[in-house]
């Protein structure tokens, strides 16, 4: 039981600073990335829903993706461990 209330301490704070992350991008960025990585709509359908051309949406993702990585690197290697213990469970 604690081993899994570890668990969901580590997904709640590796959430929580994704979020942190995610807030810190312009409004545009994060709403191209929302539609993209978490509602899972293509380059073309997010461009047709926001009025903006394909190359902006791929621009935006760039940008977003890099800050997000920037902001992050420092917990994807406990993200890649948690992975690979839940993996082998």
């Amino acid at each position: 039981m604690a081993e899994h209330s570890f668990e969901t301490y580590i997904l709640s704070e590796l959430e929580n600073l994704f979020n942190e992350s995610l807030n810190k991008l312009p409004e545009r960025c994060r709403e191209v990335f929302e539609l993209s990585r978490l509602q899972g709509l293509r380059n073309r359908e997010i461009a047709e829903k926001l009025n903006l051309s394909e190359k902006t949406v791929e621009n935006q993702m760039t940008k977003a993706l890099h800050v997000l990585r920037e902001e992050l690197k420092d917990y994807l290697p406990l993200l890649a461990l948690f992975e690979v213990f839940h993996f082998l469970r």
